[in-house]
């Protein structure tokens, strides 16, 4: 008898199963997914069972600590969830089952090992310089979390918080990507900043261009957030030395400004340059550089600063602000406040 030979999309099939799986145990109507699907055809189960020869070349990237525990945690749920699935076939399909289960526990290994991404951090008051693979470079401000995904046309990142300013490598065959909530800055090779601060994304070009889209987390289609400025035109084009302020989720209004690069990149040089800041927004930045936090009161946020501080340094920034403003400061070990008079 010839031997089955499922189908590409069969194979996709098994190794999507194989991934859900390998996440934990699924969901009651999934599940039920999951029983129709290997119910429905005999070559869903020769799929699920021939894939796993792929996922045996990973060789000794298998016996790592991470790819291991996956492997357990992958086993114990198939056995889990499907145990009387396997107990009421053949003796054939034990058989079956054994390599089903191989091939969940390598196939979540595989799919730990070749998706998860570099994660980059930097703590209160660090600030780091990385040089991606692709030769792209992020600077990561303080108390800053950026992910990154190298794959084989696209280099996707993720701010997860904070600030970063990334020099991208120009290759035109490989968009670069930073997601910010729902928002999704696309560029091919250009350098700017990004940075999530009290609920709002604020990106500055500094050469090159970008795209701004909305693309809310799990969509498929994506639209750009400029054209909706001022109808159009040049006036919603972000130019190099311009600032666009949105907000990450959902269709919240943009606004665009000029920006001075040099004071805007101050923070890679260890000082904060605010001119005619909202206090509310120069705190949120404070904060990144100390464990010693400083909280406003009332509508202390919306008044105006100006000085240049050394990053970490919240008590000539405390100063500064309680001698230029119609402000209260109290001072406590490990919080300021600031309270309009």
């Amino acid at each position: 008898m010839k031997p089955r030979s499922p189908s590409p999309e069969q194979y996709q099939a098994a190794a999507e199963w194989c991934l859900q799986l390998a996440e934990g145990p699924l969901p009651d109507e999934t599940q039920r997914a999951f029983d129709a699907w290997l119910d429905a055809h005999p070559d869903h189960l020769v799929a699920f069972e021939r894939s796993s020869s792929l996922w045996r070349q990973m060789g000794e990237a298998a016996a790592s600590p991470e790819l291991v525990d996956v492997r357990e945690r992958a086993l114990a749920t198939f056995r889990r969830r499907n145990q009387w699935r396997w107990a009421r076939r053949a003796v054939g399909g034990h058989a079956v089952a054994a390599a089903a289960a191989m091939l969940l526990a390598l196939a979540g290994g595989a799919w730990w090992w070749q998706s998860a991404p570099d994660i980059y951090r930097t703590g209160v008051g660090e600030r780091r310089v990385v040089m991606l693979d692709d030769g792209s470079r992020a600077s990561l401000d303080a108390a800053t979390e950026v992910d990154v995904r190298m794959r084989g046309d696209r280099r996707e990142l993720h701010l997860v918080s904070g600030r970063a300013k990334f020099d991208v490598a120009k290759d035109p065959l490989k968009p670069f990507s930073v997601r910010v909530g729902e928002k999704l800055v696309v560029a091919i090779g250009t350098s700017f900043s990004v940075e999530m601060i009290n609920g709002k994304l604020r990106v500055i070009l500094y050469e090159g261009r970008v795209a701004v889209l909305d693309r809310p987390e799990g969509t498929a289609s994506a639209a750009e957030v400029l054209p909706a400025l001022k109808g159009g035109g040049e006036e919603a084009v972000l130019t190099p030395g311009r600032e666009l302020v949105v907000g990450m989720t959902g269709g919240a209004a943009a606004q665009l400004s000029r920006a001075d690069p040099v004071r805007s990149l101050s923070w890679e040089g260890g000082q904060l340059v605010f001119d005619d800041e909202p206090l509310g927004l120069a705190v949120g930045r404070i904060n990144r550089y100390s464990a010693r936090r400083v909280e406003l009161k009332g509508a202390a946020g919306r008044m105006r600063v100006n000085g240049v501080f050394n990053t970490g340094d919240v008590e000539a920034f405390a100063t500064g602000v309680e001698e230029t403003l119609p402000v209260r400061v109290t001072r406590e070990r490990d919080v300021v406040t600031i309270s309009p008079q």
